[in-house]
């Protein structure tokens, strides 16, 4: 009798299991076209392949992944990342940090700032998709995303069409993410969360952002956008059995009556009710004390906040889906 080609740990030992793509996607929440794109580009995964053609993997290759994750989190480039890999010793790294790190974001950044002077879509879209295509969402949202609004925000009024500018980049961003959203909501099957803007917060774009990431997490986002009245949640909450609220803001959160809301929120509810964006990077006692969490405004540390305090379940009956990047 053949043996399976794709084995389990009930028939082979740790070191042997062999599993697809989508399996290495899902342990180490890299999509499936970005693990390609590695492999293709900088040859940094090596998979077994079945006699159809198929990519198989292994422990090892997760434990890399991860390696490359760290790498690009601390601004190597990939070119350096493979070099250092395929070489054995951290050469190339510690050349590429004597030059001057993050060089290939700030080649992204450039070039995204350029594409809005001219209003161009269809450079923004090549920027972006080659940015997509070899790193993480959340790595993109941080080293890219972020930047080019903090950039447009502080020069619009020193540029002769520089609302026009900020204007154009964030329907774009808008329409992107929207999209991103869509199709990723359907491929997640983790617990379910509520993001909402706080009453008075007309800038959605962080709390998208921060959206997506989460969804890219494997969570169920319950996306309501900006403005929403905090006095409706607990209903929303009822009904949608949510594990967890996230409320945002870039504005600071210094009205007594928006304090009490939140305070009451997190009071009447027996999820955690967590604060995000601008308003909380500021220490909010009341808030706090009556059992609200503080995400911060970087949606990478945001991110870890949210998955210990609405933990990802395991097990078959909450199979998490990663969304291909």
């Amino acid at each position: 009798m053949m043996k399976p080609l794709i084995q389990t740990a009930e028939n082979r030992s740790d070191s042997q299991v062999r599993f697809p793509i989508r399996k290495l996607a899902e342990k180490t929440g890299v999509g499936t076209s970005t693990l390609r794109a590695w492999e293709r580009r900088y040859g940094l995964l090596k998979p077994e392949r079945t006699p159809k053609g198929h990519r198989l993997y292994q422990k090892a290759d997760i434990q890399r992944v991860e390696r490359i994750l760290i790498l690009l989190n601390e601004g190597h480039s990939l070119p350096a990342i493979a070099r250092e890999l395929k070489s054995g010793d951290h050469k190339a790294l510690s050349e590429e940090r004597l030059g001057g790190l993050d060089g290939v974001w700030k080649t992204y950044l450039n070039n995204t700032l350029q594409a809005i002077e001219d209003f161009s879509y269809e450079r923004l879209e090549s920027v972006f998709n080659e940015a997509i295509s070899l790193h993480p969402m959340d790595l993109v949202t941080e080293r890219l995303i972020e930047p080019v609004l903090i950039e447009l925000g502080e020069r619009w009024q020193q540029r002769d069409a520089g609302i026009a500018e900020e204007h154009f980049y964030s329907a774009w961003v808008r329409n992107r993410l929207g999209a991103r959203f869509h199709h990723a909501i359907s491929q997640v099957h983790g617990p379910r969360i509520i993001c909402a803007g706080l009453p008075g917060s007309h800038h959605e774009i962080g709390l998208l952002l921060f959206s997506l990431s989460a969804l890219q997490q494997g969570y169920r986002v319950l996306y309501l956008g900006a403005d929403c009245p905090i006095d409706q949640l607990p209903r929303v909450v009822e009904r949608s059995a949510a594990r967890g609220v996230v409320v945002s803001s870039r504005y600071s959160v210094n009205a007594r009556v928006l304090l009490d809301e939140l305070e009451n929120l997190a009071n009447s509810l027996d999820v955690p009710v967590m604060l995000g964006g601008l308003c909380s990077d500021e220490p909010l006692k009341g808030f706090e004390q009556a059992g609200g969490i503080r995400l911060g405004s970087r949606i990478s540390v945001g991110l870890k906040v949210l998955r210990s305090s609405v933990p990802m379940q395991t097990g078959s009956s909450a199979t998490v889906r990663r969304i291909n990047s």
